[in-house]
């Protein structure tokens, strides 16, 4: 098929880069009905920016693959999602995926509120912190439930700013959960008797703010808005019940008044405008990149007057943003979200430098030692494929390390030794391309991704690789070793490319175009960072733990994209890998960015979140409470992207304080490493005599990288 307009340029521009075969993509990305006619719910996917100009290869994977097509042993849930969605990509690993695994029961949380769609109900929840040594949670109460008796839910549209849940049997409702929306929002639009409870009890209600306007005081000490658009009056109904004076439509609103008179002032100006959705954008350069939300209202609704929150990442970013501090603020796990006007939200992201090399230049003494380094690490790959593992994750790093070392040899100019390297990563890929190795890669046609045979039918194989937990973490190992061949070898790889850019499609799809796999498949674009949990329903809702290894994910990305002539895709995953960056600083590394967003009972002795929910911050891993893994996992691996997270300033204040001692009580050489690995940023020499006792390696880890990353990390 015919290269696109903008491959075409590229493959003028750069002609030794291989460039990826293209096909027209006929598929409608957007089924949907009229925005006036609410007789059944709304169905419709939103692209979330504008990206068709940023596609990987699109050929389809079954023409690639061949019979390497299954379809996953986990079926999606039709009476949970509309069918009519199932022609498209449905996302895996979404901050709303409670909405659509196992019951479909679990809170999502839209921040500041935790909410429930179940049949017949909605419940509402403005959660309250228990804030532990080692943990902070999110407390469930279900602080309002709105009944709809004989209704059933599905998920009904959908964008990654949004969802939407839609109701229909005796009444016709949705319910979209915008993040960041200061309200919670049913709409509905068969007039209907509906009622609320609390499991609180009520102690007053004034209506005389307006037309369907009631302040509500509760016993637990929370006082809510309660807005009833079509101007039924609310009436108290027993010690926790509300009920309306006359039928209900259209919208009924709830929102917690956080600061008296000042927030219910705010609220009540605010309370017909309704967020139903949003897009981002991203402008990407080599040197920066401009973020903008522009927040979607009904139709007919003053967008000017749409009143959202934001969290501390976005209030240190934000431009010209109108603050409604005199409002209050609403506590999350997360920090604390100020309320802000307006439906246009505006950032920039400073790109910071960054390529296949380090920060800063190799010395001649750094060379010498490297050039004894790479060779004995190139010598030890074995040639032996079958003494590999089997699984994606730590055939992963192994393959990324052979890469590093080739990539490192090639800097020093050791020529054998990166020849070697290369060939070792080279055949050790090859099986897994061509799906000879003993857990092959199988394209699933169920939830449009690219996983193990193992995984398809069992859900704890491979780390949950079939119910896309971790793909980012598995295959930005890959797509590593992807860059490095493409780089130092693209004639070996321009015949591949189509196979090869299936592991970046999967993970880090940049088209909203692409048929075949979900767009960023596990990118938050409101929460800044990356979702690891994929099909499986938690009360906590979605987790990420390493975030160093979604940070190497995208920079594989980054680099593979330039590797192969795709600049534009390159600056706009560069952006990404930013906004990942620092929202990683600012969440999962206490004291770097803000010090001020985790209780002092959970930051006091600590400076890090081994696993960051939703809904709740763990001092903790998956696969052991150790110090050094709760540390380390946020670490490794070691690459020239590790600055982005690795700061100068951070790692000293905590070395002393924490870091030492957790290095010190490691219980094997490769967690000692990896801590003692981040001082380099403050100290080369100190680093690299305390390392100079380590006798193994993480198995992502050689010796060569180890020193390589010493030598070239920045010190400023």
């Amino acid at each position: 098929m015919p290269l696109s307009d903008r491959i075409r340029k590229l493959a003028e521009k750069f002609a030794t880069p291989p460039q990826p075969t293209t096909e027209t993509n006929s598929s409608n990305r957007t089924s949907t009905t009229n925005n006036n006619d609410m007789s059944a719910p709304q169905v419709q996917i939103e692209d979330v920016v504008e990206t068709s100009s940023l596609s990987w290869s699109t050929v389809a994977p079954k023409d690639i693959l061949g019979a390497r097509v299954s379809q996953n042993s986990y079926r999606v849930k039709y009476n949970l999602l509309d069918e009519s969605l199932g022609g498209h990509p449905i996302p895996t690993n979404a901050w709303w995926e409670n909405l659509i695994v196992e019951n479909g029961d679990q809170p999502v949380v839209t921040a500041p509120y935790m909410i429930k769609c179940v049949d017949d109900s909605v419940v509402v929840c403005a959660p309250t912190a228990l804030n532990q040594q080692n943990f902070v949670a999110s407390i469930w109460h279900d602080d309002w439930k709105l009944t709809l008796p004989g209704c059933q839910r599905k998920v009904v549209a959908f964008d990654n700013l949004s969802v939407t849940v839609g109701y229909t049997g005796a009444i016709t409702a949705e319910v979209p959960l915008v993040k960041g929306s200061v309200f919670a929002t049913i709409l509905i639009e068969t007039p209907a008797v509906v009622g609320l409870t609390t499991i609180h009890a009520i102690t007053s209600i004034d209506t005389s703010r307006g037309s369907g306007v009631s302040v509500v005081q509760l016993n637990n000490g929370t006082t809510w808005l309660v807005y009833c658009e079509s101007g039924a009056a609310a009436q108290q109904n027993g010690m926790s019940g509300l009920t309306f004076a006359d039928s209900v439509h259209g919208a009924v609103r709830l929102a917690l008044v956080n600061n008296g008179d000042q927030a219910i002032k705010a609220l009540f100006s605010a309370k017909d405008t309704v967020p139903i959705g949003g897009k981002v954008s991203i402008q990407a350069s080599e040197d920066s990149a401009d973020f903008s939300i522009n927040w979607k209202v009904r139709d007919g609704d003053n967008s000017n007057a749409l009143l959202m929150s934001a969290l501390p990442h976005h209030q240190h970013a934000l431009n010209n943003a109108q603050w409604v501090d005199s409002a209050g603020v609403f506590w999350s796990s997360k920090g604390n979200m100020r309320m802000i006007l307006g439906s246009n939200w505006n950032w920039r992201e400073e790109i910071e430098p960054l390529g296949f090399t380090g920060q800063t230049p190799l010395t001649e003494t750094h060379k010498e030692k490297l050039l004894a380094l790479v060779k004995a690490d190139a010598n030890s790959l074995p040639a032996d494929t079958g003494a590999l593992p089997p699984d994606p994750y730590f055939f992963g790093k192994a393959l990324a390390r052979a890469a590093r070392i080739a990539i490192i040899a090639d800097e020093v100019g050791d020529i054998d030794s990166r020849d070697l390297a290369l060939q070792r990563a080279i055949a050790w890929l090859e099986p897994w391309l061509a799906g000879t190795n003993s857990n092959r890669l199988i394209y699933d046609t169920e939830w449009s991704g690219y996983c193990t045979q193992a995984g398809l039918t069992d859900p704890g194989a491979d780390f949950g690789q079939g119910r896309y937990n971790d793909h980012h973490f598995h295959y930005g190992y890959f797509v590593y070793a992807a860059a490095v061949i493409s780089k130092l070898n693209p004639d070996w790889s321009k015949s591949r490319l189509d196979i090869l850019d299936l592991f970046v499609r999967d993970y880090c799809n940049t088209s909203a175009e692409d048929s075949a796999f979900p767009f960023m498949r596990h990118f938050d674009f409101f929460e800044g960072h990356s979702w690891a949990a994929g099909l499986f329903a938690f009360a906590d809702s979605r987790n990420q733990e390493s975030t160093s290894e979604a940070i190497n994910s995208y920079y594989a990305s980054y680099l593979y994209a330039l590797a192969t002539g795709r600049h534009d895709i390159a600056n706009y995953v560069r952006a990404v890998l930013q906004l990942e960056a620092r929202a990683t600083r600012t969440y999962w590394h206490i004291g770097d960015i803000t010090s001020d967003i985790y209780p002092d009972v959970y930051s006091n002795d600590k400076a890090i979140v081994g696993i960051l929910w939703s809904s709740k911050i763990d001092f903790a891993t998956f696969f052991g409470a150790n110090p050094e893994f709760i540390y380390g996992i946020q670490f490794m691996p070691y690459v020239p992207a590790s600055a982005l997270i690795l700061k100068k300033a951070w790692i000293e204040a905590i070395w002393s304080k924490y870091l030492l001692a957790v290095a010190d009580g490691a219980q094997s050489d490769p967690w000692r490493e990896i801590i003692d690995l981040s001082y380099a940023v403050v100290g080369k020499e100190d680093t690299l005599a305390r390392i100079s006792r380590i006798t193994s390696h993480d198995d992502g880890n050689s010796a060569s990288n180890s020193y390589y990353w010493v030598a070239t990390a920045p010190t400023e």
